[in-house]
């Protein structure tokens, strides 16, 4: 695999928050590599395959209950790869929820999204974090 750019990593990680804010679910499953690897967070969910990014990234954070709304606060792009300060707003169950991530994404030449590591700890409340699906979904 060749590695993409610096350009390149920003614009997926710029892609990839404005087809989410519009919850345009094919154009977001096209920003990925189909073997993508997928940590959201490390340790917890390890996975790889834009079916992982589909059923689980996507479907898991769409649903009756849970909504998100992504703002990037500071995007650090290096190399092939780009670091991301990610706010992630939403509702789960009707209560506000805001996350703070620390994300690293990497692309190869075609500009394909090869990796995504997103870092963050739970919210406080105890009855929220089984509804994030973080401690109960392996891949």
């Amino acid at each position: 695999m060749r590695l993409g750019t610096k350009e390149q990593a920003r614009h997926a990680v710029m892609a990839h928050v404005a087809h989410w804010n519009a919850q345009d679910k094919e154009r977001w499953l096209a920003l990925f590599a189909d073997d993508v690897s997928y940590e959201d967070p490390p340790g917890t969910v390890a996975s790889r395959g834009r079916s992982v990014m589909s059923d689980y990234a996507w479907d898991g954070s769409f649903t009756e209950t849970k909504r998100w709304v992504l703002e990037a606060l500071l995007v650090i792009a290096c190399g092939h790869e780009a670091q991301v300060h990610m706010r992630n707003h939403g509702s789960v169950d009707g209560r506000p929820v805001w996350v703070d991530s620390i994300e690293l994404w990497g692309v190869d030449d075609d500009g394909l999204v090869t990796s995504v590591r997103a870092f963050w700890e739970p919210p406080k409340e105890q009855d929220l974090e089984q509804h994030l699906a973080m401690t109960t979904w392996q891949g």
